[in-house]
């Protein structure tokens, strides 16, 4: 219950006589409003919006929750109604949900990061604490790449085969990336979480093997221009499928099957993005990463700014966003679906 109800109304009514007279201003099109009333439009929603949050759980007066609900309904009709959005703001939208929704969930990210680097270290230091464990990581099949690997060389491709390298990157490892997410779904994590144990382990298992050529400096250098993108997506991927399970085994307040419908926007948006890098590592790994023509120093220079510029974008771009300025539900709409 609010302590003093009819002065919190007396407080916020102006405010929402003032945006019932711009929906009606604005019933039209939007074009009627001034570029001042506009801002007043989106601010005073949003004011009414986190008013209908907070009278919903601490107010016994249905009246006005019920003309404020109808009311922050009406405009959110004006505001999200059918309009052919320009490329533009569509791509907007997705760098903000995309940045956002990764520092919401950054928990899963961190966590597929560890598991894959504690298989790492534990793979190159199981083989250097004992060598006859050499052949429990370093399975039959990859005996030869990893050879070729300690040669600590590069054979040459033409643009065709640079061109159809990038192709099977592109094919192969979004299909890695999807199989993560739905093998977490399926599994409830347990299948996902083996599949990046596994391949930390062998990269582990390489380095410890390239290590003992002198040519770990070599292996880091050459995996790094495309692998800050592409393992980069796998554990973004790897996340996405952690966030489904959390939605599944941990609804909290919600009920199961709003707990998994909130859970799987955030899944599908982490699922875009982490393809979006996979996607991205592969002209880098079919031109560049493995063209022996292409100085180790400059994969290198090439790989720490990747990694910088992914790292800023997705740690900061839409800090500074008013999501609603993008056609975007604002924050506190979060509180009316909780």
């Amino acid at each position: 219950m609010i302590v003093n109800e009819e002065k919190y109304l007396a407080q916020r009514i102006n405010g929402w006589h003032r945006l019932a007279a711009l929906c009606a201003k604005a019933d039209r099109t939007f074009r009627d409003l001034t570029g001042a009333e506009i801002v007043e439009y989106v601010r005073l929603y949003r004011q009414a919006s986190g008013d209908l949050a907070y009278l919903v759980t601490h107010s016994s007066n249905q009246d006005v929750v019920t003309y404020l609900n109808a009311l922050v309904s009406q405009a959110y009709g004006q505001l999200y109604r059918s309009r052919t959005s320009k490329l533009q703001q569509v791509i907007k939208q997705g760098l903000y949900l995309s940045a956002t929704t990764f520092r919401r969930q950054i928990k899963w990210f961190l966590l597929s990061a560890a598991l894959f680097f504690i298989a790492a270290f534990y793979a190159a230091g199981m083989m250097t604490a004992y060598p006859q464990t050499r052949a429990y990581f370093i399975q039959p099949g990859w005996e030869e790449t990893f050879e070729h690997w300690k040669t600590g060389q590069h054979e040459g491709r033409t643009s065709d085969e640079g061109l159809m390298a990038t192709g099977m990157y592109a094919t192969n490892n979004p299909r890695v990336g999807i199989m993560t997410i739905g093998i977490a779904a399926g599994t409830a994590g347990i299948g996902s979480t083996m599949m990046v144990w596994q391949n930390g382990s062998l990269i582990g298992a390489l380095g410890y093997e390239m290590n003992t050529v002198g040519k770990l400096g070599f292996l880091l250098s050459s995996v790094a221009p495309h692998g800050v993108s592409e393992i980069g997506g796998i554990f973004v991927a790897a996340a996405a499928g952690y966030v489904i399970v959390a939605g599944l085994l941990f609804p909290g307040r919600r009920r199961w099957g709003d707990s998994l419908k909130h859970a799987g926007k955030d899944a599908f948006v982490l699922t875009v993005l982490a393809l979006v890098l996979i996607f991205a590592a592969a002209p880098i790994e079919g031109f560049f990463s493995f063209n022996p023509a292409v100085p180790q120093i400059a994969k290198t220079v090439f790989a720490l700014v990747a990694f910088a510029g992914w790292t800023a974008f997705l740690m900061g771009y839409g800090r500074n966003i008013d999501p609603v300025t993008l056609g975007l539900p604002p924050e506190s709409e979060e509180l009316l679906e909780d």
